[in-house]
């Protein structure tokens, strides 16, 4: 298939290009969804500081889910990567057929869960009075599409192991050029169609996840090179592919799983500065979502690359591959960073007129903009780790990094020091500062060659 990186084209003066031909479909792709979201935060920014909090609270609630499924992810996307490096084209369909039960058992379950805890979720969060009924709304709207999600996000995981992240890409597009366009008019009003607020943007995003869900199930039913999900088969268990998957993946659920917990508190603790300071963060994060594609891009690029690399008995190469994307990312990651440094009042100002918040917000990028080296740096070589399937040393330091500087350090912070937001965004920095420092030591150390999976 020509969208995949096929291992055999892989030498050393060809890295760098495939490279950039695994991140740009990534980058664009994740560009897609962050459309729909500035979207959704600017036409919803209109009806004042509650609704963005209700819709920055919902979508972070939505998403709690992600976490049960990202070990899954993980594993699917390194097994599937060794299987198709070391040319196990044999084992590479049962993979998909448990990757995709999982995904849509896990679905169910959560889309029934999420739906009763809508409201005591919120006031974990410690959403106030006039936001609740509002993120409640939200949450349930978009409950029932839980397992759309997995399934969308189960396949996309599968074709990214496969070295096809433009097919991926081409879906986002697709199903965020209809959400983009179903948004507009069901917030602000289209015609006959009455303005809908915060119940519009949870619409709009509940049909992205339909479309994306079925768009991926009819092209794994059809065949995409080696992936093919065969319905006729599909309800079977297979005990000894989900426990490999879940061998890789267990630590990465775990890592997830104490990544959210940290960023439940991070959240509560911003939360309850007030709604304005929520609202703030809330678009500051918007924008800076944009700002972090890159270390997204190349985690992908390096995950798929050292899998691929290791399966072949190249682990020389696998490792160039991802010191060459580390660097790249290094370069991006600060660029955009002077960006959001240097613009942040006039960036924040196009999604709100509250003086206040626009004050907050561009503080808050101006600070983020000093987490864009270290992020660069642990994104990217995480990703390499997981691709080997050292995937418990990246859960370690994830927690050390989580609970010690964005948690703790922010707390202090905020509480013992009264630095309010600015110091819960300080400790956001000083998390991925001292974890890509210590991930750095860590994928130089060389152990994760020798890793089995």
């Amino acid at each position: 298939m020509r969208s995949q990186v096929a291992i055999e084209t892989l030498d050393e003066g060809k890295v760098p290009r495939t490279i950039f031909s695994l991140i740009w479909p990534v980058v664009i792709q994740e560009s897609a969804w962050g459309v729909l979201a500035m979207v959704t935060t600017f036409l919803v920014g209109k009806f004042g500081a509650p609704a963005i909090t209700a819709v920055g609270l919902g979508e972070n609630i939505t998403h709690l889910p992600e976490v049960a499924f990202a070990g899954i992810s993980v594993g699917a996307t390194a097994i599937i990567a060794r299987q198709i490096g070391a040319g196990e084209s044999n084992q590479v369909g049962r993979t998909v057929q448990q990757v995709m039960l999982l995904s849509i058992i896990l679905g169910v379950i959560f889309a029934v869960v999420w739906w009763f805890l809508a409201e005591p979720l919120l006031l974990v969060f410690r959403a106030r009075p006039e936001v609740l009924p509002l993120g409640k709304e939200y949450i349930r709207i978009n409950a029932p599409f839980t397992v759309c999600f997995f399934v969308l996000y189960g396949g996309e995981s599968l074709m990214r192991g496969s070295g096809d992240t433009r097919t991926p890409m081409m879906i986002s597009i697709g199903v965020e050029l209809f959400g983009t366009a179903l948004a507009i008019a069901l917030i602000r009003g289209f015609w006959f169609i009455p303005a809908l607020g915060v119940t519009g943007a949870a619409l709009a995003r509940a049909a992205v996840s339909l479309v994306g869900a079925a768009t991926v199930m009819i092209l794994l039913v059809r065949g995409r090179g080696l992936l093919k999900w065969d319905l006729r088969t599909a309800h079977k268990f297979d005990p000894v592919t989900v426990k490999r998957i879940l061998r890789i993946g267990l630590p990465a659920f775990v890592e997830q799983a104490q990544m959210r917990a940290a960023m439940t508190i991070y959240q509560i603790i911003i939360s309850g500065l007030g709604t304005t300071v929520y609202a703030a963060h809330a678009l500051a994060m918007r924008v800076e979502e944009f700002a972090f594609l890159p270390a997204w891009g190349f985690s992908i690029a390096a995950t798929t690359l050292v899998g691929q690399c290791l399966g072949a008995r190249r682990p020389d190469l696998a490792e160039k591959s991802a010191s060459l994307a580390q660097r790249y990312c290094l370069i991006a990651m600060v660029a955009l960073g002077l960006v959001t440094f240097v613009l942040g009042e006039r960036l924040i100002d196009l999604f709100i007129d509250d003086p206040e918040v626009v004050r907050l917000g561009a503080l808050g990028l101006r600070i983020w903009a000093f987490a864009m080296p270290g992020m660069a740096i642990n994104q990217t070589l995480a990703g390499a780790l997981r691709g080997a399937g050292d995937t418990r040393w990246v859960l370690l330091l994830s927690t050390i990094g989580m609970w010690t500087m964005r948690v703790g350090g922010g707390a202090l912070l905020v509480f013992a020091f009264n630095l309010g937001a600015a110091g819960a965004w300080t400790g956001a920095v000083l998390d991925h500062t001292i974890r890509a420092a210590i991930i750095w030591w860590r994928f130089h150390g060389g152990k994760w060659k020798t890793i089995k999976v």
